[in-house]
């Protein structure tokens, strides 16, 4: 999933967060697809959080300027 991430944009992690965090929600998921839905999850929260980080960065530099 690394080099899918590198070509998703923000809202693609982002949509795909959120329809993880979904199938956990629902009553009639099993444990196997909640286990790999959190996982998944992971991922793309750490994916939004990378580029989220990145561009605070980016604008703490153009505020210093």
């Amino acid at each position: 999933m690394a080099k899918q991430n590198q070509k998703m944009s923000f809202e693609e992690a982002l949509a795909g967060l959120e329809k993880a965090a979904d199938i956990l929600k629902r009553d009639d998921t099993t444990l196997e697809a909640a286990i790999n839905s959190y996982e998944k999850g992971i991922e793309y929260y750490n994916y939004c959080f990378e580029i989220l980080n990145e561009a605070k960065q980016k604008i703490e530099i153009y505020d210093k300027k």
